[in-house]
């Protein structure tokens, strides 16, 4: 949780801020607030309490500080005596909660992106018959998740020497051509992955070093692979979780369509001989 977002919900949440000034009108110790960086978000003075006796609290108290914790890392601290342990769990659990609250919201926008690739890809897909028009939906729908990225797809040489890319003479950051080796090949035979440090990688071939991310997913028809699609990153780059399932989407989309387009391609050679 950034510094913005801690000061909003400790001043204006329309919940969390009347519970803190009810907390705080049970004492006249001085409690402050601050972020990890040491601004100060609230500073609530000795004495401020109704009622509080002239002088406020004596000066000899002793001044604890706690952290406002969020999934195990903190996020703030509450500096303060003996009541600024109780304040800080409040704060952190109410921080907590907002937290999961975004997490959800992440989560279903992400499902809402998932459903409109879909209907998208099975219009633009569903009326294309060649091989090259499927892979330029899906290279296209690959190079627009929204991290970033430049896609990719590859299809298994029938002569098994390796993985063509395609649409055919469009440039990729992976090359027009590739081993049956590297990461790309283990996902062709594994399940779809995300590395975000392609260099650290030792299954990584030379071709690959020349990229820094990949996220990628097997092209899987009945049970044979047929290819790899994906999106690569040249700059440093930490693919989320959530490109994963838009690539395996993408992916479990756009094999049945170049299977078909490739059968289609294969009856029209053999109607023009």
């Amino acid at each position: 949780m950034e510094s913005a977002e801690l000061r909003r919900l400790i001043v204006r949440h329309r919940h969390v801020a009347p519970m803190l000034s009810a907390l705080l009108a049970g004492t006249n110790a001085r409690i402050k607030v601050t972020d990890l960086a040491g601004e100060v978000i609230l500073n609530r003075e000795a004495g401020a309490a109704p009622g509080a006796a002239a002088g406020g609290a004596p000066t000899d108290t002793p001044t604890e500080r706690h952290p406002i914790v969020i999934d195990g890392e903190p996020v703030g601290w509450v500096e303060g005596p003996r009541p600024a342990g109780a304040i800080a769990s409040v704060i952190s659990y109410a921080a907590a909660r907002e937290a999961d609250k975004r997490a959800l919201a992440r989560e279903a926008l992400d499902r809402y992106r998932e459903l409109n690739l879909i209907y998208d890809l099975a219009e633009q897909i569903g009326a294309s018959l060649e091989v090259d028009a499927v892979a330029r939906v899906a290279v296209g729908e690959a190079t627009r998740i929204q991290s970033g990225g430049q896609g990719f797809l590859f299809i298994r040489d029938p002569a098994g020497s390796g993985l063509v890319a395609h649409p055919h003479g469009d440039t990729t950051p992976l090359g027009a051509n590739h081993a049956a080796d590297g990461l790309l090949g283990a996902i062709l035979v594994g399940e779809g992955e995300i590395v975000n440090d392609v260099l650290a990688d030792p299954r990584a071939n030379a071709v690959e070093r020349a990229v820094s991310s990949i996220v990628a997913a097997p092209l899987k028809v009945r049970g044979e692979r047929i290819g790899v699609v994906g999106t690569a990153s040249v700059a440093p780059f930490d693919f989320p979780a959530g490109d994963l399932k838009i690539v395996m989407a993408l992916a479990a989309l756009t094999a049945p369509a170049i299977q078909q387009a490739s059968v289609h391609e294969s009856i029209i050679r053999r109607l023009s001989r």
